[in-house]
């Protein structure tokens, strides 16, 4: 049975949030609930949970604070939030779990069944450098954002999103490869990257091949052509895409 916390400020809220976890969230006990910051690093601090559902508006500060403050961070955080579109990316970004608010019963389980898998069949992983990449780009609202977190089978690898060349499709997974020359098999659809990175240059050219043009060598024509990137590796461009690729390209040349 996994411990959960629930910091959170409105009293219909909290009553809610645990009413659903008890019914629908098999696995996780509700040992404790906090109103502001301070209780809720005091209950963090006390229980050492390994879940928590956080709220990012508290009256005496927000959620970010709690995680700040917090003694220990070996556990996983659920967002509650209004946030808008832009801060959702943030949460994308950091591979964290969010759900809206009204909290919908389908997605907190959803969310929930993630980590009671990830609890109970790793070891427990320290989320201390995620929770920070999730800081600094939440902290960064309306800029750039710095650092993204990639899930793996053992943990997660923080990057950013400059340094990664390209993504590669493998079916439910993702290859990404940075320009170290590493190479990552992250537990998350090339779609998703996709929809995370476009606005930062990148461009899929392909079903399996999503790229950064920032690292665009060549193009060689033909019924897609394909792509050199200045790292060597060529890829073909899709016929599909490839007047969308060529269009973008004119715009940014």
């Amino acid at each position: 049975m996994l411990k959960a916390v629930i910091v959170e400020d409105e009293k219909n809220s909290q009553e809610l949030l645990k009413e659903m976890v008890t019914e629908y969230c098999e696995g996780v006990e509700i040992i404790d609930i906090a109103g502001n910051v301070r209780n809720g690093v005091d209950a963090l601090n006390s229980y050492k949970p390994d879940l928590v559902f956080l709220d990012i508006e508290l009256p005496d500060g927000d959620g970010f604070q709690v995680l700040e403050k917090t003694e220990h961070s070996n556990f996983e955080v659920i967002f509650t939030t209004a946030y808008d579109q832009y801060a959702m990316k943030a949460f994308k970004f950091s591979a964290t779990d969010y759900l809206l608010k009204p909290v919908d019963i389908d997605e907190l389980q959803d969310a929930v069944a993630r980590v009671v898998e990830k609890r109970t069949s790793d070891e427990p992983v320290d989320q201390s450098e995620k929770i920070a990449a999730l800081i600094e780009n939440i902290r960064s609202m309306n800029k750039p954002l710095k650092r993204i977190v990639l899930p793996t089978t053992h943990g997660f690898t923080v990057v950013n999103p400059d340094d990664i060349l390209r993504c590669e499709s493998d079916r439910n997974y993702t290859f990404i490869f940075l320009t170290d020359k590493r190479r990552i098999l992250v537990s998350r659809t090339i779609k998703e990257y996709d929809e995370m990175l476009r606005d930062y240059n990148f461009f899929r050219i392909h079903q399996s091949h999503l790229i950064n043009l920032k690292y665009l060598k060549n193009y060689t024509r033909g019924r897609g052509g394909y792509v050199e990137l200045t790292d060597g590796s060529q890829l073909d461009v899709s016929a599909r895409r490839k007047s969308e690729f060529l269009k973008r390209m004119a715009a940014d040349s």
